[in-house]
């Protein structure tokens, strides 16, 4: 394809309708995908969440080790990390802290 005898406007409008046309493909793409899946699904009798491996399992992240819990209330925690809470700073003001301290 020849683009030289087109103008910058020709150009611009044929950018924005290749864009348009490859997201209109990709979610057909994407869309027929899902299809085959489901029906490789139910064609072997097995849920498709367990088919993608997401079944009975959840996502666990590196959730950093308590280092702090308020003798007050041991239901309140804190890592270490981030803001500190009131009821540390309250311990951090009377020289406490060190009680919380798991």
């Amino acid at each position: 394809m020849n683009l030289s005898p087109l103008s910058i406007a020709d150009l611009i409008s044929l950018r924005d309708r290749v864009a348009a046309e490859i997201k209109n493909r990709e979610a057909e793409a994407i869309e027929k995908a899902r299809a085959e899946i489901s029906a490789i699904a139910t064609r072997v009798g097995v849920p498709l969440a367990e088919l993608m491996g997401k079944a009975g399992k959840t996502e666990v992240k590196n959730k950093a080790p308590v280092k702090y819990r308020n003798p007050a209330d041991p239901s309140k925690e804190w890592t270490g990390r981030g803001r500190s809470p009131t009821w540390v700073k309250e311990m951090e003001e009377a020289g406490t802290l060190d009680s919380a301290k798991v």
